[in-house]
């Protein structure tokens, strides 16, 4: 194949694809107090166990220019002739995409885009990258960038945290915000809106209940591709959640869905038990 599709792991896409689609990851990393490691190379229980510990959020942070020049180099090694479709996480929320585009200036036949998306999301547009290149051997890199600015505008992640403690720690919910909601048993979603993860509608009742909610209104808020359709979460979102959901997704008439295992960098944010649907929309 002409190309080879990079990405960060922040992406959280799942080996079954990186093979299916030889797909290169870059790490993001995750900081333990003084102890860095890189983004999937530890349970990501490990993240709550050490705020549990702690009660210091672990910090994340993006991938290295040396990172990014590492598997540049180990691409280009292996096969010269090769040009790097680089599909990034958000470029807002992390250094990543720079990081990517300094390392990327001492070699040729390297394109970065932007995916202004994070997690699920992220691989998403990947694997809609990698199927519209093994469909189009021939695509010029333009026509592929220009592929991934399309449906990147319509890939839709919506993000239910079960608690609000991480995001209370992170300081992306106020005191007032985490007791009010906790009293009042209120589950803020979270979304992706222009690349920046928002605060989005909110749900009452328990977290199958909420969960229930936030499909209904994913399927009557968008006219999705039915084979993109992907449901997952954070670590410690039960079998008994995941079961449910998949009900609740045959229920719309989709007979199935693929699913995620959400990695480090958004379960730092996210916390444990996340649920998460993903999701392109047709083209209108």
């Amino acid at each position: 194949m002409p190309y080879v599709i990079t990405t960060e792991s922040g992406s959280d896409i799942s080996q079954e694809l990186i093979e299916r689609f030889n797909i290169k990851v870059i790490p993001m990393h995750v900081t333990l107090g003084e102890r860095t490691v890189d983004d999937g190379s530890i349970p990501v229980s490990e993240i709550y166990d050490f705020y549990d510990e702690t009660g210091t959020l672990p910090k994340t942070s993006g991938s290295t220019p040396e990172d990014f020049r590492v598997m540049f180099e180990k691409i280009f090694s292996e096969t010269p002739d090769v040009t790097i479709i680089h599909v990034a996480y958000s470029a807002i929320t992390t250094v990543s995409y720079n990081s990517g585009r300094i390392a990327a200036e001492d070699f040729n036949n390297i394109h970065l885009v932007d995916s202004k998306n994070v997690s699920g999301g992220l691989t998403a547009v990947v694997v809609a990258t990698a199927q519209f290149v093994e469909e189009n051997p021939t695509a010029t890199p333009e026509e592929i960038i220009a592929f991934v600015e399309d449906v990147r505008e319509r890939t839709r992640f919506v993000f239910l945290p079960q608690t609000l403690t991480y995001l209370k720690a992170g300081g992306r919910v106020s005191n007032v915000q985490f007791f009010g909601a906790s009293l009042l048993n209120i589950h803020p979603t979270i979304a992706l809106t222009d690349g920046k993860l928002l605060a989005a509608k909110k749900y009452r009742g328990s977290f199958q209940r909420c969960i229930k909610n936030v499909i209904n209104d994913f399927f009557k808020t968008y006219d999705i591709i039915p084979e993109t359709l992907t449901i997952g979460g954070t670590d410690g979102l039960s079998q008994a959640d995941t079961d449910f959901a998949l009900n609740e997704v045959k229920s719309h008439g989709f007979a199935t869905a693929h699913t995620f295992d959400a990695g480090a960098v958004i379960s730092s944010h996210g916390g444990p038990g996340a649920f998460g649907i993903i999701a392109i929309e047709k083209k209108k």
